[in-house]
């Protein structure tokens, strides 16, 4: 179900702060795909386990993308024109596109067995937190259906509220 209901006035955004939350996304993106795995301490790797969520990963960030057309964004900010999302991936969790780029870069760190790489997976899972109770904040106000559509729903794991 997409809802196309949307409230009158909301409170204006904090685009400072939301600039910020991308901007940190990718200062701990980029370095997590870019460095190699012979950076810092060394922990047992898991290639194949690793390879499988990098592909699950891609395949799961590009089909919940697909879920928002028009309306995706890095910002955590509502669009003007968007639509509320329900369905397809969102019907199992609000959040897919951070659930999937967080197993991609579980993978990236299971296949390299580098402390460094799963040390920023986790500062880019608790990122990724902060960020969605920001970008909820607005969700609620622009579309009147999101509240209940978020008690029933899961954040970022399917059957885990």
């Amino acid at each position: 179900m997409n809802s196309a209901s949307t409230r009158g006035s909301v409170e204006p955004p904090d685009r400072n702060l939301a600039r910020r939350f991308v901007i940190i996304q990718f200062v701990i993106l980029i370095p997590l795909i870019l460095i190699g795995s012979e950076m810092g301490p060394q922990i047992r790797p898991f290639p194949n386990f690793g390879l499988i969520c990098i592909g699950l990963g891609l395949a799961g960030y590009l089909f919940a993308a697909g879920n928002l057309g028009r309306t995706l964004t890095a910002m955590p900010i509502p669009k003007t024109d968007g639509k509320l999302c329900t369905s397809g991936l969102y019907r199992f969790v609000r959040h897919p596109i951070y659930s999937f780029i967080l197993l991609f870069c579980l993978g990236l760190s299971l296949q390299a067995g580098s402390l460094v790489k799963y040390v920023l997976t986790f500062l880019l899972a608790i990122l990724f937190y902060y960020k969605s109770k920001f970008e909820e904040k607005y969700l609620f106000q622009k579309y009147p259906d999101y509240e209940a559509y978020s008690h029933l729903v899961p954040r970022f794991i399917p059957f885990i509220k």
